[in-house]
């Protein structure tokens, strides 16, 4: 079995040529490539998860907990489509989650377009999260981790029963937030690694997002609120 799980969400074959670049690329090889998605993704190094749920605003949460039960690497790493990673990315992952057993973000910016190489140039974003006040590697806030380039043992995924898929339903957003706020209330510790930068190729947002989003639209709290009623928080059953 491979030491890492790779896993991409998507539903735009357009935005995965810059992926297969920077995994083909990896200095650390023990890994697997699972992309979900509506669509056969047509590369050879992937193992293809079929995303044919129907319903919701989307089936991120859904698709992702597929991903979470195909996966059989020790660690999870989350790399959304239309990312650019440095080749040592997957290899820095490895080393800060065998000292620490955390979830492990890294950072990035978004950027405007490719180079001739398929990297991502000419920054239009910055990530809010950067500072140079504690280090390069430090502990962090739940609310810090980001799923566009994040590592997460496999054990602790399950260990609080995946992604919310009633979140589908409800608008877009707080797929990982919810989870990690389920995962700080186990225990779970999480980290900061800024030495590992991804690189965003700028794109937007699905017709609707604002209004939408669970939480502009009040949908986060309300689920809490209601999965605490029920005492089904922090662990939920989704990956039984």
């Amino acid at each position: 079995m491979p030491k890492i799980s790779v896993i991409t969400p998507t539903i735009y074959p357009e935005r995965l040529e810059i992926v297969r670049k920077a995994l083909s690329n990896q200095t650390f090889k023990d890994f697997e490539w699972l992309i979900g998605s509506p669509f056969d993704p047509q590369i050879k190094e992937v193992r293809w998860i079929v995303d044919d749920f129907k319903g919701g605003f989307w089936s991120l949460n859904r698709v992702y907990n597929r991903l979470f039960k195909e996966a059989s690497g020790e660690l999870l790493v989350s790399l959304q489509d239309n990312i650019w990673v440095p080749p040592t990315g997957l290899e820095k992952f490895w080393i800060d989650y065998d000292a620490t057993r955390g979830i492990i973000s890294g950072v990035g910016d978004q950027y405007a377009k490719l180079d001739e190489f398929g990297k991502p140039i000419v920054k239009v974003w910055e990530d809010p999260r950067k500072t140079d006040k504690y280090g390069s590697f430090y502990e962090c806030n739940w609310n810090d981790a980001e799923f566009n380039w994040c590592a997460i043992p496999r054990q602790a995924v399950f260990d609080v029963g995946g992604m919310d898929e009633n979140l589908d339903f409800l608008g877009y957003g707080g797929d990982q937030l919810q989870l990690c706020e389920r995962l700080n209330d186990l225990g779970c510790k999480f980290y900061l690694d800024q030495t590992n930068e991804s690189f965003t190729l700028r794109h937007g947002r699905k017709e609707g997002w604002d209004e939408n989003h669970v939480l502009h639209n009040g949908a986060y709290d309300k689920r809490k609120a209601e999965l605490k009623e029920k005492g089904l928080w922090p662990v939920l059953n989704y990956l039984k």
